[in-house]
């Protein structure tokens, strides 16, 4: 169901100043909608094409040793592409399995992950979901990531500055948790797609956070465990080596119901290098995981006149 106007601008942006771009002579234009609009018609999509793939046998490809790719992933994508091909043809495209996309429309870009828990959606885990973010030269600007399972699944959307959301039930604000005892935090994490050539390196990680919280959850999709982080079901987030259409999402969802997101280092986040928590555990956290984690340090900055 299309969001009321009220509703949109109070679950984040405003409809694209100047009204829909002129088609073709004989071509129908395309009814302003604003980006959030787009994002959730393009999530929604994507979802809606992958429950057409439940309970069949699917072969998966593999990209890599542990990184499969399914016809169920392609039909998705290219039901999100489609959406947003109508109704922002000019923006950029970064998405997982198609790849990069330019575009005219300066510096906006949307993050695409067509399915995000491939190897769960191939053995009927039920814990997967569809990731759709914009982001500008500020960052993610509006972002939804919705679940699969379900006759509708599970929505969890977000604007830059106009907070987090959810449905079922429609409207329900997200707030992180107040879990401020990183010994009774419950959180979650994953293992890169390196993880047979470099294991140890985040079991490490791994058991030191055993060591001091009170459990530790993997699920096999981040923008679910991130989208789980916003609603306060977990009180923190930490993953290595992952990629931008899985974290785009999540960053603007966390941010936006009161968390906080940083690198390991505690500076600005990066997919292969990414903590997210509710904000009161957050410095407990990377000092436990600074002590183990691989070594990843941020890009040294870029000298000036570069």
């Amino acid at each position: 169901m299309p969001l009321s106007r009220s509703e949109a601008r109070r679950a984040g942006g405003q409809e694209r100043r100047g009204g829909p771009a002129a088609g073709p002579v004989g071509v129908p234009t395309v009814p302003a909608v604003n980006d959030l609009e787009v994002a959730r018609r393009a999530a929604r999509a994507g979802a809606e094409a992958l429950r057409g793939y439940l309970g069949r046998s699917l072969t998966p490809e593999f990209k890599g040793v542990v990184d499969p790719v399914t016809a169920a992933d392609r039909a998705a994508e290219a039901a999100i592409l489609a959406v947003l091909s109508r109704h922002r043809p000019h923006d950029a495209v970064l998405s997982e399995e198609a790849g990069a996309r330019a575009g005219a429309a300066a510096g906006r870009r949307w993050v695409v992950d067509p399915l995000d828990g491939t190897v769960n959606f191939v053995h009927g885990v039920p814990l997967c979901a569809v990731s759709v973010a914009l982001e500008d030269p500020a960052g993610p600007l509006v972002a939804v990531t919705e679940t699969v399972h379900g006759p509708a699944g599970e929505t969890f959307w977000a604007g830059r500055a106009e907070g987090a959301w959810s449905a079922p039930p429609d409207g329900s604000r997200l707030s992180v948790s107040a879990t401020a005892d990183l010994g009774r935090a419950l959180l979650s994490t994953g293992f890169p797609y390196d993880r047979r050539e470099a294991g140890t390196a985040y079991t490490d990680v791994v058991a030191a956070v055993l060591g001091v919280a009170q459990g530790v959850r993997r699920s096999g999709s981040a923008c679910l465990d991130l989208a789980w982080v916003a609603a306060g079901r977990y009180d923190g987030h930490w993953e290595f080596g992952l990629k931008p259409w899985d974290v785009t999402a999540g960053i603007l969802l966390v941010v936006e119901a009161g968390g906080r997101v940083t690198d390991s280092y505690g500076g600005p986040p990066r997919p292969e290098d990414i903590v997210a928590s509710n904000g009161l555990i957050h410095d407990a956290l990377l000092e436990v995981i600074a002590a183990y984690r691989p070594h990843r340090p941020p890009p040294a900055p870029t000298p000036p006149g570069r």
